[in-house]
């Protein structure tokens, strides 16, 4: 799958932990029920300029509507390319991101 996701052009970061320099791009782990997870991360420095607007109470600001732009068009495309490269998912119960169920090929 990570090779998949690489041929699409997608940068597929090293397992965690993430440096801030690895931060950015698509994510891919086993969670804690064994089930594959794919997701993709803003890189660090709009996650914490977000991060840090949320605990502030400034929920309108541009870092926050473009962390979450980001996060919903990239989560979008990420589930049409999973798709398109013959892999069942499903969504997690909350959030983004994509659970792989199946490869079909």
């Amino acid at each position: 799958m990570r090779l998949d996701l690489n041929t699409a052009g997608l940068h597929v970061a090293p397992p965690a932990p993430l440096s801030d320099e690895d931060q950015g791009g698509v994510v891919a782990h086993i969670d804690d029920h064994g089930q594959v997870v794919v997701d993709w991360l803003p890189h660090a420095r709009l996650d914490r300029a977000a991060l840090d607007m949320v605990e502030a109470d400034r929920t309108d600001d541009q870092a926050v509507v473009r962390y979450e732009m980001v996060r919903s068009a990239m989560d979008t495309a990420l589930g049409t390319i999973l798709t398109g490269f013959d892999y069942t998912t499903r969504r997690p119960d909350a959030g983004f991101g994509h659970i792989v169920l199946d490869h079909t090929r």
